[in-house]
């Protein structure tokens, strides 16, 4: 029955996507670092540092640096292990999910190496960007997350970041422009748990 009322839904809705849009800002007070950040140094870095990273899988993220960007590393001794890419200004303007004000940036990619999943590394990065994010001027950064990702969500809340809204977009019967719900409230705002 479960899966019929799934191809239902399907054949009604199409293509979906479903995404938590979180945000942290300069009121929002300092965020506490996991205690495994002591192990990780977390760097501004350039285009040309990532193009010469030995791990393929960061050398792939090059593309998201560069103007307009600020590019971050997590490093462990002097191995990159993270990375996370804000966009603000124009460069942002080509993807635009979220409509960013002045003073404002958003988290638009965020990689780990596999090996180091699970050992606080997004959590780190995450933290430590933002607040240099913050340092550099910009009121409020925002990111937006798989509604599903728990270990995403983990990471941001984590961070200290809060959920600002639910954002779904359907095709209903084969529509090419997508229907966007936004939902926000209280039930969305989950304080970060303890790390």
């Amino acid at each position: 029955m479960k899966a019929w009322l799934k191809i239902i839904a399907r054949a009604m809705l199409g293509e979906y996507s479903a995404y938590y849009v979180l945000s942290r800002g300069q009121d929002d007070g300092a965020a506490a670092r996991p205690p495994q950040a002591q192990h990780y140094r977390v760097a501004l870095v350039d285009q040309a540092a990532i193009r010469r990273c030995p791990d393929a899988l960061m050398r792939e993220q090059a593309a998201y640096a560069g103007d307009g960007a600020l590019a971050y590393a997590c490093l462990c001794g002097e191995r990159i292990v993270g990375l996370c890419f804000y966009w603000h200004g124009a460069r942002y303007a080509t993807r635009n999910f979220w409509p960013l004000k002045n003073a404002e940036a958003k988290l638009v990619q965020i990689i780990c190496s596999p090996d180091m999943r699970g050992k606080k590394v997004a959590a780190t990065l995450i933290a430590a960007s933002c607040a240099d994010v913050m340092r550099r001027g910009f009121q409020r950064a925002y990111a937006r997350v798989w509604h599903s990702n728990a270990p995403s969500l983990r990471a941001f809340a984590g961070a200290g970041w809060t959920r600002r809204a639910l954002l779904i977009e359907v095709h209903p019967f084969g529509r090419k422009r997508p229907l966007r719900f936004r939902f926000a409230g209280r039930m969305l705002a989950r304080p970060a748990p303890e790390l």
